[in-house]
């Protein structure tokens, strides 16, 4: 039978309760009641496990940063993600309706702009999200205004162009003139 050499052996008189490696007493004697000696050389002068005292309560020293152990808190910013989800909409608003994409726009500047505060401090991580969410809204608040702005001037010319008198469908059909053609 093969054994493993990173498993303690197993004696007669062992009462199930094994100490650690290097805590055996020589010549086969083993102490009743399973109470091994904690720290210190063993009377053969085998070199002994530290004590709890050295590494806190556990009598290993602590893994080095990235192995194992409980797992770090990874620091999060919720106001880049905010900021990126707002760019998106943003510029997809713009297109498709206006107005509100430009609000969007604005709103994602400012959580752009306090994630990219927060990463600099430390206090976040995800900074290249804040930033593309800041360029996201930036891009949506300025193609948003220059539409509206446009949209606005066509609407005020046509209303001038045929008067203060004209149905709805004559101003709608001037309208649709002037961004058609």
């Amino acid at each position: 039978m093969s054994q493993d050499p990173h498993q303690s052996p197993q004696r007669p008189d062992d009462q199930g309760s094994n100490p650690p490696p290097g805590q055996y007493p020589q010549g086969g004697s083993y102490p009743q009641g399973g109470s091994y000696p904690q720290g210190g050389p063993d009377p053969q002068g085998a070199p002994a496990y530290p004590t709890g005292s050295q590494y806190g309560s556990s009598p290993y020293p602590p893994p080095p940063p990235g192995y194992g152990g409980a797992p770090q808190q990874q620091k999060k910013n919720g106001m880049g993600i905010a900021a990126l989800v707002l760019g998106i909409l943003s510029l997809a608003l713009v297109i498709f309706g206006g107005f509100p994409g430009v609000i969007l726009g604005v709103l994602a500047i400012i959580f752009g702009a306090v994630g990219m505060s927060r990463a600099k401090k430390g206090r976040a991580t995800n900074r290249g999200m804040a930033i593309a969410g800041l360029v996201l809204g930036v891009l949506g608040a300025i193609i948003g205004a220059v539409i509206l702005f446009y949209a606005i001037r066509i609407a005020a010319d046509c209303s001038d162009a045929v008067g203060p008198n004209a149905s709805q469908a004559e101003l709608d059909a001037c309208i649709e003139d002037r961004v058609g053609g």
